[in-house]
């Protein structure tokens, strides 16, 4: 199914502010989208506007995944390509779809044997042009390849063990690997050729070496480039793989070192996501969360909500990854988000109707849904 865009009035409003809001931060950044931003925490604008996806996306389309029983799944990170969609779990196969939701096979499975992994997957690649999954462990010594039929091609075994890796196909066909070192001896990032041959190798620096899993590292590579946040350290960074070195991207300055936010940053080419929140050990629970798009031609900050104009300003998610926006519903609790979001008084008159038609085609029994948008660039 594919809608037609609309910007509402209020939208075209939010994005107008966006392009003036906030009051002038420190940066060291001009437009150029490989220097460094830097921005003040304290000078971000904290009055929420609303912003259109399509501000963002160049299109959007539902997919209703396959009903099939070997098609459930319960997803812990979703990876879009051309033509595919790969669905990473925990403890679990991973699964690929075809780009309408047809599912084509399981990608390996748990286990010890060949081709199989005993823990979760952290990390994958869909490589359309070399027909080849690239399935990276929680940890281990090996990258695991296999055809888009889900049959296992062969392991590259690493030199040493990785911890939580990250990985990119270079266009020179060796695979750069960026993860969590436990000690000097461990490198941050390095390239290795398709039999494990090191071919790159860039030391970790004392700051970024961690002693336990606790930390993540995210990349999200949405803009042609090795990015990624590691949260033992406050800067997203760059891994350029020519140069071999790490070339940093964006940083926020905090007032307060020591009662700042856990934050997390994602980039676009139009700028960067930060999403800052405390966490509260009494419940468990994120509090004073609050999501900021700071954009890169300004360097100023906006607090914001997303808003899925393409599906009657229905809300939206920041989950861009490897190029596209990515929402993964349960068929209830999308039916029941429709049902609200019509009731709140925000959904356009002219998209009520399409939006409840939606909803009633919903079955308690189906596969999850997915609504995917491509990035702009």
């Amino acid at each position: 199914m594919k809608t037609q865009t609309f910007i509402s009035t209020c939208a075209i409003a939010a994005t107008l502010l966006l392009s003036n809001c906030g009051n002038k931060q420190d940066t060291t950044s001009s437009s150029n989208k490989n220097q460094l931003l830097i921005v003040e925490y304290k000078n971000l604008n904290n009055r929420k506007i609303e912003l259109p996806l399509s501000h963002f996306i160049e299109d959007f389309r539902i997919v209703r995944l396959d009903n099939s029983d070997e098609a459930l799944f319960k997803a812990w990170t979703i990876t879009p390509s051309n033509n595919y969609i790969g669905i990473r779990q925990s403890g679990a196969p991973f699964k690929l779809f075809d780009k309408d939701g047809k599912f084509l096979c399981d990608v390996g499975r748990i286990g010890q044997g060949p081709g199989e992994y005993e823990i979760s997957i952290y990390d994958e690649i869909i490589d359309e042009k070399g027909g080849r999954i690239f399935l990276a462990p929680f940890f281990g010594k090996k990258i695991m390849v296999y055809g888009l039929d889900g049959k296992w091609i062969k392991d590259i075994p690493l030199k040493g063990r990785v911890q939580k890796p990250k990985m990119r196909l270079n266009e020179d066909g060796t695979l750069s690997i960026v993860h969590m070192s436990f000690s000097e001896a461990e490198p941050l990032a390095f390239c290795i050729d398709m039999e494990g041959e090191i071919v790159k190798r860039l030391p970790v620096s004392k700051n970024m070496i961690v002693q336990n899993f606790d930390g993540e590292i995210f990349s999200y590579q949405n803009g042609g480039e090795f990015d990624f946040f590691h949260t033992a350290n406050d800067t997203l960074w760059t891994y350029n793989n020519t140069e071999n070195r790490l070339e940093a991207r964006f940083a926020m300055h905090f007032p307060d070192p020591d009662n700042k936010p856990i934050h997390i940053y994602l980039n676009i080419p139009q700028g960067i996501f930060a999403n800052c929140y405390y966490w509260d050990v009494t419940t468990n629970q994120p509090r004073e969360s609050s999501t900021y798009f700071i954009d890169r031609q300004t360097g100023k900050g906006q607090k914001f909500d997303l808003m899925n104009d393409f599906f009657g300003n229905l809300p939206a998610s920041t989950n861009f990854n490897k190029g596209y926006n990515i929402q993964n519903f349960e068929p209830m609790v999308l039916k029941e988000k429709i049902k609200e979001h019509i009731a709140s008084g925000k959904c356009p008159d002219k998209d009520k109707e399409k939006l409840t038609s939606f909803a009633e085609s919903l079955n308690e029994n189906d596969n999850n849904l997915l609504f995917i948008g491509k990035l702009k660039k």
